[in-house]
């Protein structure tokens, strides 16, 4: 009952709306796909985790009461099957996390940026070791053992892998969260994780041994262009008067817009590592390929 109620909410809430549109915003299958990975990636330990079932249900019956048209909504965990998804342009919206939507830009004729999304946080990427390695500095690292998320996430993967250009590991290990990696290198599977600088550390038996300069960007939701050529305007106006109807875990801003300008060094970086011959798991990987003097100014 109660959800029921809820949707005949939206619906009245939408068809009272002065500003809406008759026009529903849907995709080239007659419906809207929706992507959802969050602007906190690697936070999650499972695709449960990233949003409630209840928060799922009140985020599809907003999305469809607002676009007038069926929503297929896909919560994905892994930075690297978001990744495919957009490069396939498989999803017509997607929340997604800093590093993805840098990724999303670089598509051609792909995605445009509509809202902001997440919390300002001291976020940064970092290289931990344990307290107790030898390493001390990343050339040390030559031969080590490195653990990462996987590839789509900016401060997990891009920018970890930018500031170790140059390097040979004996091996690279992936994990979905950074929880698990930090579990990996206590165990001493792994020599070396990357790291957000916003979340805490824990007991004192790791070290920073490194830290990048760029400062990190905030997620952003992004529509694929045929949506943004169509009647748009009044589907986010739906979105910013129900804003608290969305999981308040994306944080979405209402009324604005990404900063474009803050996201250009780290599409180069994006664009950088991308083209070069990546890791694979549990192999040897050699850290090289075009380096582009403008991707080099914040590293640090």
């Amino acid at each position: 009952m109660r959800r029921a109620l809820f949707s005949l909410v939206l619906v009245l809430t939408a068809c009272s709306n002065p500003s809406g549109s008759d026009t529903a915003l849907c995709g080239p299958a007659g419906r809207l796909r929706v992507g959802l990975v969050g602007a906190q990636e690697g936070r999650a330990s499972s695709a449960a985790a990233l949003v409630s079932d209840q928060d799922q249900f009140r985020l599809r019956e907003l999305l469809t009461a607002s676009s007038r048209c069926e929503v297929q909504l896909e919560p994905v965990l892994s930075p690297e099957q978001a990744r495919l998804r957009l490069q396939q342009g498989e999803w017509d919206l997607a929340f997604l996390p800093p590093g993805l939507t840098a990724l999303a830009l670089e598509q051609d004729g792909g995605y445009g940026l509509v809202r902001q999304l997440g919390r300002r946080q001291n976020s940064r990427s970092q290289l931990l070791v344990r307290q107790t390695s030898p390493y001390r500095d990343r050339a040390d690292l030559r031969g080590a053992r490195l653990g990462l998320l996987p590839r789509g996430s900016l401060t997990g993967f891009y920018l970890p892998l930018f500031n170790l250009h140059g390097l040979t590991f004996s091996q690279v290990r992936y994990a979905l969260s950074y929880a698990e990696l930090m579990r990996q290198l206590r165990a001493g599977e792994v020599d070396v994780i990357a790291w957000d600088g916003a979340l805490p550390l824990g007991p004192a038996d790791v070290r920073v041994l490194h830290e990048d300069g760029h400062g990190i960007p905030l997620g952003a939701l992004a529509l694929r262009q045929p949506l943004l050529q169509a009647d748009y305007k009044s589907f986010l106006a739906q979105l910013d008067q129900n804003v608290s109807q969305l999981p308040a875990s994306l944080g979405y801003a209402t009324g604005a817009i990404p900063d474009l300008q803050n996201l250009q060094e780290l599409r180069a970086i994006v664009s950088n590592v991308e083209s070069w011959s990546l890791p694979r798991a549990g192999e040897a990987y050699a850290v090289y390929g075009r380096k582009q003097a403008e991707a080099e100014g914040g590293e640090s």
